[in-house]
């Protein structure tokens, strides 16, 4: 019975156009038929990486097929999106998408991609709070936010500063910093969080802003000191670090996140099944405390809400780029 009105509800929509006619019910019902690859477009062992890691593993059970994460780096995302975009369009092929994967086209002269227009999304799975650190064994002297302005001030060349790369939230953010404060932090880009947070620990980098979902074993070790994070409110995971709305900064607080696409013209009816078993493995007990656990905010968002977002921040970072000038080289 249950079955029988599945199909349906299915014919229902493919009439009334909610499902693209060529979309037939044997598709949805089939999906998946092979092993889904599963993007990170950033380096193994960064935040994108842990996250996708996590739920390919949850998605693989409910979907009982293999979920395959591949990490193509290179280019601030724009190498494992662009490679996501030209995929087949039937469901096999799932993105990961963060703040700079929405930025870094604004930077471009001729733009690779159009978040807006040339993927569908399949919903936002969590929130990752940005924290500033150092290297208290190479900076003893950096404990607060003033003393990291005052320290760029006393040197002649100023800070540098490491972040996932060229367009990202980070990067946008201590920009706007250096530019209220006049001082000098200069940009070192990376290709993904992992070999940021390498250079630090090395005391090659004066500082980080990135995400505490990489970030936190390294804090709660030890190795790396945190003295800012991102957000409006103090994290539960990092409850003695100062939020950035506690700072004198003038910077509106938008917290990265992380949501899942695919190529633009994926069947509806395929998109739902993967967005309904997206939001399953999310709300579960176990995926919520694994990724609580790192610092994230676990919280399925749909496929609409996401859609906005996108629209939303890429009118928002594109306006912080103006006015702080940020070009691609910076």
């Amino acid at each position: 019975m249950k079955k029988h009105l599945k199909k349906l509800s299915l014919t229902l929509a493919i009439l009334t156009g909610l499902v693209p006619p060529a979309v037939s019910m044997a598709q949805a019902d089939n999906f998946p038929s092979k092993p889904i690859t599963y993007i990170v477009p950033f380096a193994p062992g960064g935040a994108s990486d842990i996250g996708g890691r996590i739920l390919s593993e949850a998605l693989s059970k409910e979907l009982k097929q293999s979920v395959v994460v591949e990490n193509k780096s290179g280019a601030a995302g724009t190498i494992g999106l662009g490679q996501l975009i030209r995929s087949a369009p039937d469901g096999h092929y799932i993105s990961i998408v963060v703040a700079p994967n929405l930025v870094t086209p604004l930077l471009m002269p001729t733009p690779p991609y159009d978040l807006t227009k040339d993927v569908k999304p399949l919903g936002m799975i969590y929130e990752t709070p940005t924290v500033l650190v150092v290297n208290p064994k190479y900076q003893p002297k950096i404990t607060s936010l003033d003393s990291l302005i005052a320290t760029a001030k006393e040197n002649k060349h100023g800070l540098n500063f490491a972040t996932s790369g060229v367009g990202s939230t980070a990067h946008l953010t201590m920009a706007k910093l250096a530019k209220d404060n006049k001082v000098n932090f200069e940009h070192i880009p990376f290709r993904g969080s992992s070999p940021a947070i390498t250079a630090v620990l090395a005391g090659e980098i004066d500082f980080l802003y990135s995400e505490v979902l990489s970030l936190l074993p390294h804090i709660q070790n030890g190795s790396l000191r945190p003295i800012m994070v991102g957000t409006v409110k103090r994290l539960e995971s990092l409850p003695d670090v100062p939020s950035i709305k506690e700072q004198n900064i003038n910077m509106d607080t938008r917290t990265s996140w992380t949501g899942l696409v695919v190529p633009k013209d994926t069947p509806d009816a395929i998109v739902t099944k993967l967005a309904t078993a997206i939001e399953k493995v999310m709300n579960s007990a176990d995926i919520q405390k694994r990724f609580k656990d790192l610092g994230a905010i676990p919280e399925y968002r749909n496929p609409h809400i996401m859609q906005e977002r996108i629209a939303g921040d890429s009118a928002f970072w594109g306006q912080i780029i103006k006015d702080n000038n940020i070009q691609q080289n910076n």
